[in-house]
């Protein structure tokens, strides 16, 4: 899994799988969706230094810093991403088995934002000959029920809620091929759990809204259910595209979008949101009562921070040991 890959460098482009947009929040407040902006920067800038070195060789004192600091994924990520292929493979294998492939690893380009991605599988309907572009995602264990939903909820009729960052990458493949090509019906975006062999199957669209397209989805398999247009445009998406390469042509590195530990300000306003788990919300109370109590002797405070700083490769490059930022 840690053999290097051949072959020369193609030109460097930005991806649909590190898509990001800022949105509102239900508190009106701006929230970024999606991939970190500085881990998205970061990994051009190191594409870029190596195909145009001599236009970004103002960059080699902080690409010698990204190289020395990079985190390379352990084994058991590389896993988990051979795990997905499998599964994409077991998907793409059936539908040629059924009749309704028709091609895999489709590449698009989006010219004037430099964004090169490839749609996992396209399929024909059998009952009206439309062909569907299809984004394959695998999932397992407990966090699966956040986007197959839960065994009430499919009881129910429902499903749950895809994560934003797999509705961007299929969003835009719908947004910029499917949607322009009268031979294409909306796409698809498909969870399968490797554990219990369950799946969900949301159609995805985009919804013009004044001068924007809003991404959408609906439940199609098992269940099917109402449409959901959410808060992210594609031009919103773009947007950010246009951001990082402004950076790095600038020289400016991106603000952290995310944080490695939230400070006891962030704690204190999500409890008061109400929006801590069960779990962190009793330990917060019992050190709050505690404290207020006067004992010497209290649990420690509650401490969170975002997961896409965690599995960062940047991570250190971004904080301390302590958890503290660093300057760059």
């Amino acid at each position: 899994m840690s053999r290097p890959k051949l072959g020369e460098q193609k030109a460097p482009t930005q991806w649909p799988s590190e898509a990001s947009a800022i949105i509102k929040n239900n508190h009106d407040e701006d929230v970024q969706v999606g991939k970190c902006r500085r881990a998205a920067y970061f990994r051009l800038l190191l594409d870029s230094f190596e195909f145009y070195k001599e236009k970004y060789s103002f960059y080699e004192p902080l690409v010698k810093q990204l190289r020395l600091q990079y985190i390379e994924a352990d084994p058991y990520l590389k896993w988990i991403w051979r795990s997905g292929n499998m599964y994409e493979d077991i998907l793409t294998d059936l539908s040629k088995a059924s009749g309704v492939y028709i091609a895999d690893q489709v590449a698009i380009y989006i010219p004037g934002y430099n964004v090169s991605g490839k749609i996992d599988l396209v399929t024909i309907n059998p009952e009206n000959s439309k062909f569907r572009a299809l984004e394959i995602k695998s999932v397992y264990g407990y966090n699966a029920n956040s986007v197959l939903g839960t065994p009430s909820e499919r009881k129910k009729g429902n499903l749950g809620t895809p994560r934003d960052s797999h509705l961007m990458q299929i969003g835009i493949y719908d947004w910029w091929y499917a949607a322009k090509n009268e031979d294409f019906e909306q796409s698809l975006l498909i969870y399968g759990a490797r554990d219990t062999g369950r799946y969900a199957e949301y159609v995805v669209s985009t919804e013009r809204q004044g001068d924007e397209d809003f991404i959408a989805y609906k439940g199609n398999s098992p269940n099917v259910t109402a449409k959901t247009i959410t808060k992210i445009s594609i031009q919103n998406i773009l947007s950010q595209y246009k951001y990082i390469q402004d950076c790095l042509d600038s020289g400016e590195v991106p603000a952290r979008d995310f944080e490695a530990v939230y400070s006891d300000e962030r704690i204190d306003q999500l409890y008061e949101r109400g929006e801590l788990t069960a779990t962190d919300t009793k330990q917060y109370e019992k050190r709050r009562d505690q404290i207020a109590a006067g004992k010497s002797r209290v649990v420690k405070k509650v401490e969170k921070g975002d997961w896409q700083c965690r599995y960062c490769n940047y991570r250190d490059l971004c904080y301390d040991q302590d958890n503290n930022p660093n300057q760059l």
